[in-house]
């Protein structure tokens, strides 16, 4: 396997700038981000990696867990260390690495010392970010790198992974207004299967899956992005290579055009199964077997599928109508409500925990380009506003209840 090191030197090789540094940076520390960090750390030889915290209680909980990520598998923890971490705190950062300047492991705080005082004792962050990984959930992910976008140049890669669709045009619209400074965007699929545990920092790996990787094509980009890896920056080719050499993620990379075909199948199946459950509040499997269920199942796969094969920057890609027609859309929902039968989708959670859900970037991704089209998605619209008034409903009992005082 080819170490980070060689890595860096074939991603800078020819570029005509400075050498990369070869540093990785992890923005979301949840199921997925925990999983690519342990993932990258697993290596042989691993690259640099920094977990960005968004605020001071989080670093307070790295601590106790003795600056580890842990991944379990089959009933057994596999615990990484070496983690680099940079902590927010009043929209500033500051680092806290693993190991100090002599190579010792540096000494966690004493337990009478307050974090919010460590944290201002310590340095600030300000380099530039080559590669950033972002695994929080779309509808806060513009806000999230609101904190990083000065670290951030037109030289750096940021890697997408999450559900639903139309974060990047969010992302160019908030907090790149100027095309000039925007970084390069990558997009990630992963179907690892990924459970959250009780304790932050830690995963369980429930089922092994693939990684699918490319530059990002979007609406509104379409010029933006080239099929040749040649004109790919050099934080991109790295990042790509450093990735697809991990073998616990089991990645792939994919053209742009490709990525987006595979991003629209998952955007399809979750647009369906996460937005039925979360409305009707059941588990996954509960959706087949039930023929009202299938009759809604199948009005929001007419639209989808008639939305997509309109989709001007998927013209001229053969195979487009048959690759997304209702019957094999309907298949693959059915497959994998059938195979997550007793899971709860990401968006029922959301909505049981009264947090945002990423209702917007699923079928509301589809009712806007139907807009745009001229097609009329009024299934999808009318499930958009029913998960968004289950969220608000969920929001208002908890603002509403009153705490009781247990003596």
């Amino acid at each position: 396997m080819a170490t980070w090191m060689q890595n860096v030197e074939e991603a800078s090789k020819g570029s005509g700038k400075r050498r990369l540094s070869g540093r990785i940076h992890i923005l979301g520390v949840g199921n997925v981000g925990t999983f690519v960090a342990h993932s990258l750390m697993s290596r042989p030889s691993p690259p640099p990696v920094t977990l960005l915290l968004h605020n001071p209680d989080l670093y307070s909980s790295w601590l106790a867990k003795k600056k580890c990520l842990a991944l379990n598998s089959n009933g057994l923890d596999d615990i990484k260390t070496g983690f680099d971490v940079n902590v927010l705190n009043d929209k500033t950062w500051y680092s806290f690495p693993y190991w100090d300047k002599d190579g010792e492991v540096c000494q966690p705080m004493a337990e009478t010392e307050d974090v919010d005082e460590s944290v201002g004792e310590s340095v600030e962050d300000d380099d530039h970010i080559e590669c950033l990984v972002v695994s929080v959930k779309a509808p806060v992910t513009a806000m999230a790198l609101e904190s990083v976008r000065h670290r951030l140049t037109p030289d750096s890669t940021v890697l997408l992974i999450q559900n639903g669709m139309g974060v990047i045009d969010e992302i160019n619209e908030k907090v790149f207004p100027d095309p000039r400074k925007r970084p390069n965007y990558m997009h990630g699929i992963i179907s690892h299967g990924l459970a959250r545990r009780k304790e932050p920092f830690q995963v369980a790996h429930t089922g092994i899956g693939t990684t699918i990787l490319g530059p990002a094509l979007t609406a509104k980009s379409t010029s933006a992005v080239s099929e040749n890896e040649d004109d790919w920056a050099p934080s991109t080719k790295y990042l790509m290579r450093t990735l697809t050499l991990t073998p616990p993620l089991v990645a792939v990379a994919e053209n742009p055009s490709s990525l987006m075909l595979y991003q629209l199948e998952k955007l399809a199946m979750n647009a369906v199964i996460n937005t039925l459950t979360a409305a009707m509040n059941c588990e996954n499997g509960e959706l087949l077997y039930n023929y009202s269920y299938t009759r809604v199942m199948r009005l929001l796969l007419l639209e989808i599928s008639s939305v997509i094969c309109a989709l001007p920057e998927l013209q001229g890609i053969p195979g487009i109508e048959s690759r997304f027609s209702p019957e094999r859309l309907r298949w693959m929902v059915t497959q994998l409500a059938n195979k997550t039968a007793k899971n709860h989708s990401s968006m029922l959670q959301d909505v049981r925990a009264g947090k945002t859900t990423e209702i917007e970037y699923l079928n509301g991704y589809i009712v806007r380009r139907g807009e745009e089209l001229g097609v009329k998605c009024v299934v999808n619209y009318m499930m958009k506003h029913l998960v968004l008034a289950k969220q608000q409903t969920s929001k208002q009992r908890d603002a509403s209840a009153i705490p009781i005082d247990i003596l």
